[in-house]
């Protein structure tokens, strides 16, 4: 009888840490995203339609006060563009361009990371949805700090954090363990 019951406990015992091991494999391969699953469907028809409203509004100058009221609007949308939260504290991989926060070469500094090139340097902020706030993690996979508007993939845990930078609201922030150079995934079979 003792020796069925310590082989069930043996079983048992094998068995959850088979599971831990399986989730602990599964939480280390990340989930490849596109900036399309960061932003909500519905939150984008409702911009379009504040957008087709200041589209009639075409008339506006640059720098007038009815335009100044306009683009402040949109801005203050944008800054408190809702977050997906699906993917919160997940581990994700994405790709996007690189905006430095400071002139820093160090591999553990902060920068942004946003879906298009020129975002937050030549052009207004995106949304905040649209704007990643990478921390790199003291063990993070990192041969050299990526140059400003550099493609890189980012691996790490995702949170939502809402945070106020020099280049712009930040909606994510991602504890990076992998910063790489871009490179397109294979094709897949």
């Amino acid at each position: 009888m003792a020796s069925i019951r310590h082989r069930f406990i043996k079983l048992v015992l094998s068995l959850l840490l088979l599971a831990g091991l399986s989730s602990t494999f599964a939480s280390s391969t990340p989930r490849e995203i596109s900036w399309d699953d960061l932003i909500e469907e519905a939150w984008v028809r409702e911009v379009q339609a504040e957008m087709a409203v200041l589209g009639r509004l075409g008339f506006l100058q640059d720098g007038t006060e009815a335009a100044n009221k306009a683009m402040e609007k949109l801005r203050k949308k944008w800054d408190s563009a809702p977050i997906v939260t699906k993917y919160l504290n997940q581990r994700i991989r994405i790709p996007g361009y690189v905006v430095p926060l400071d002139a820093s070469r160090d591999k553990r500094r902060e920068f942004l990371l946003v879906p298009y090139f020129g975002a937050c340097i030549h052009s207004p902020p995106p949304p905040a949805n649209q704007i990643i706030l990478v921390q790199p993690e003291p063990a993070s996979q990192v041969d050299r700090m990526p140059e400003s508007m550099e493609t890189i993939w980012v691996e790490g845990e995702l949170l939502g954090v809402r945070s106020t930078t020099s280049q712009g609201v930040t909606g994510y922030s991602l504890r990076a363990t992998s910063i790489r150079p871009y490179e397109e995934a294979p094709p897949r079979p």
